[in-house]
């Protein structure tokens, strides 16, 4: 017999591959963390012999979704700034928290946020820190997507502009000061399958046309992609017609700085002329649809995007615009504002969100032949679901049920790269309720060292603004 680490047995395997195939009786063998088969648990099972095997009678597997936007240290902001739009939010909450948080606070605050991420079914995140303060600050936040055992792409913030704006002044540095910065990066953590830093800008008015094109041209060097907001809101497009004469899009095509390798977060103000620059540049596309709802930005034009060919994942954006990490919350606000927006229940369907937040955010990553799908040779990325609530039951289509009906209470299994990160729906490796104790303490001493929660000011939370002052 073959040899396998861990086989999944009696499953309903929903593979995603190209004929999106559903397996009813499904195995999964998993070998050095890649999917060595998988089939009917017949003839997987007579195959291999697994140091490990777990019965998923009753259960659903699914290719782990891709978190392709998120700031995992805003878990420490949940429920701060609220009914702000994001230029007022960023200078009023996110800043000053980014400004005064320690490294040891960021560790716990990411951990905790990729903990809900593999509760919700996550196997892959696109983290966008702020400016590190100090260089030990990415450090704790690598150190934390690594001990999560998430498959990860950190990214920091580039801002060489934007005072006039309210961006706050020690955020800003020359551009030079970020390539130095980035530059020690990848010497110290040159890019692996599970871990890769790429680059990031915070938006178009956050940065120079200079400092742009020096980051592309290192980008070009090192083949690194770049991360970046694009037309949140109409913010962006009114500073760049100021500043250059042009809106975002057509100016960055004019100035080359679109290309296969930008990931473009939120895209919510897009015109026809925008979409065709993107399709034209094979950029990719990051829709964070409860992050939009949440600051009142608008309803992207996802199905317009996708029509066009454009590369569609789907994004958390992080807990301060969001007040959760649930990618499972993501997948049906995704469904639902596109069905609002076009006033047609048809506009969008539960598979081609289900493609978006598996298929779409492997090729956003490049990684498409490695993640998006279980198929056998590709690392062993999947959850599974459990019809133990009534939230989900019954179960007449998996695809719907996932999209429209899950919560994290249903997910019982997360497997990253081979390795179960959950199982029975407890995290394995980590002591969960001691870094949720460790998380709500750091998040109110630092909401208090901020001055940026009234809440914890007014005393919800009894003695604790004398506690940590």
């Amino acid at each position: 017999m073959d040899k396998a680490d861990l086989l999944l047995t009696h499953a309903l395997i929903v593979t995603q591959d190209k004929g999106r195939a559903i397996i009813p009786d499904g195995a999964i063998a998993i070998w050095q963390g890649r999917i060595a088969a998988l089939g009917a648990t017949g003839e997987i099972a007579s195959r291999f012999k697994a140091d490990e095997t777990l019965d998923m009678t009753g259960k659903i597997v699914f290719p782990g979704l891709v978190n392709t936007h998120d700031h995992l240290f805003q878990v420490a902001t949940k429920g701060l700034g609220e009914d702000m739009p994001v230029e007022k939010w960023v200078a009023a909450v996110t800043s000053p928290t980014a400004l005064s948080i320690s490294p040891e606070e960021i560790y716990i605050f990411v951990l905790t946020g990729c903990l809900e991420l593999i509760h919700s079914g996550v196997t892959t995140v696109v983290d966008m820190n702020y400016k590190g303060m100090q260089f030990k600050s990415h450090d704790e936040n690598i150190r934390a997507m690594t001990d999560s055992g998430l498959r990860g792409r950190y990214t920091t913030t580039i801002t060489d502009y934007g005072k006039e704006y309210n961006v706050l002044p020690q955020m800003v540095d020359p551009i030079e000061w970020y390539i130095e910065e980035y530059t020690r990066l990848f010497e110290k953590y040159p890019p692996t399958d599970r871990l890769a830093v790429w680059f990031s800008i915070g938006a178009p008015w956050t940065i120079t046309r200079e400092g742009q094109m020096a980051i592309k041209k290192v980008s070009d060097e090192t083949n690194t992609p770049i991360v970046m907001h694009i037309n949140e809101n109409y913010a962006d497009n009114e500073t760049i017609i100021r500043r250059y004469g042009k809106p975002v899009i057509p100016f960055y095509d004019e100035i080359g700085f679109l290309s296969p390798k930008l990931l473009a977060i939120h895209c919510v103000e897009m015109s026809d002329t925008d979409i065709e620059l993107f399709v034209k540049h094979d950029v990719k596309v990051s829709h964070n649809p409860v992050s939009n709802m949440y600051l009142g930005s608008g309803i992207a034009p996802v199905m317009k995007m996708h029509k066009a060919g454009l590369t569609i994942s789907l994004g958390v954006d992080g807990a301060g615009s969001n007040n959760s990490q649930d990618m499972l919350e993501t997948l049906k606000c995704a469904a639902l504002l596109q069905k609002v927006g076009a006033k047609d229940a048809s506009a969008v369907d539960a598979q081609t969100v289900l493609d978006w937040a598996t298929l779409g955010g492997a090729k956003a990553l490049g990684l498409e032949k490695e993640i998006g799908s279980l198929e056998a040779g590709k690392r062993a990325d999947l959850f599974a679901i459990a019809l133990n609530t009534p939230k989900v039951v019954p179960v007449h289509d998996p695809v719907a049920s996932l999209i429209y009906s899950c919560g994290q209470q249903n997910v019982v299994l997360t497997v990253a790269d081979g390795k179960v990160l959950m199982k029975d729906s407890v995290i394995q490796h980590i002591d969960e309720a001691g870094i949720i104790a460790q998380c709500q303490e750091a998040a109110l001493a630092l909401a208090t060292r901020c001055g940026s929660n009234s809440k914890v000011k007014r005393g919800w939370w009894g003695n604790v603004t004398e506690k940590y002052s």
